[in-house]
Formats: structure tokens, C-alpha cells, sequence
């Protein structure tokens, strides 16, 4: 059973972009445009897998990732970062630069998802 994907992008059009592509590569997707939709998303979906931009208004995606793992403990996290600075995420989880290919997506999806 493929499981359900959580894309949070404050871009619209990116994160119907990431939608896309995971919808295509056969999962189901549920999007958000902010930090607390994403929170509150998780706490009424059933979600497998969050991707989540670290520039967010209101509250960055790690800080997001963080109020996950209170939620959901064992919830993989993928943050994606644009911003020019080098940004190492300080709680280790795996991250892709924008703009990223596809596949790279799909692979860091595929590494991550328990569902695989």
C-alpha cells in the first residue's frame, strides 16, 4: 500500500509541482501552505511522510518537523530549502535544495518512506 505524503510549501505552485510528482510516482498527497496547516494536517490525516519548506511564514518547517515528532514520533521528515545560504538542518534530518530534479525527490521519498 503506498502511503499518504504531507507537502508543505508557503508557494503554491511548488508544492503543486511536488504534488505532481509524487501523485504521478503513485502516492496520495495532502498539501498545506503553512507551518500550522501542516501541523494540523498531520493531527487529522493519516500521514506517512511530511515534506516541508524551511522558509515559511509564521513557523519555519523545522520548527514544524519538531511539533511533528511530538506528535507522531516515528513520522519521517524531508525539509526543502531555496534559500542561498547553506543550511544544514540542526536536527539531522535530510534535506533537498531547490530546485531539485525529480528523481531526487522520488529517491529521498523512497529512502524515507516506510511504506516502501
Amino acid at each position: 500500500m503506498v502511503g499518504v505524503i504531507l507537502v508543505a510549501d508557503d508557494n503554491r505552485g511548488f508544492a503543486e509541482l511536488v504534488a505532481a510528482t509524487l501523485e504521478e510516482a503513485g502516492y496520495e498527497v495532502v498539501t498545506a501552505s503553512t507551518g500550522l496547516a501542516a501541523v494540523a494536517a498531520v493531527e487529522r490525516e493519516n500521514v506517512d511522510l511530511a515534506v516541508l519548506d524551511v522558509l515559511m511564514p509564521g513557523i519555519s518547517g523545522d520548527a514544524v518537523a519538531e511539533r511533528l515528532r511530538q506528535l507522531e514520533p516515528a513520522l519521517p521528515v524531508l525539509l526543502m530549502t531555496g534559500s542561498d545560504e547553506h543550511f544544514a538542518s540542526a536536527s539531522g534530518l535530510p534535506v533537498l535544495r531547490k530546485p531539485f530534479p525529480q528523481d531526487e525527490l522520488l529517491a529521498a521519498v523512497r529512502r524515507l518512506n516506510p511504506q516502501e
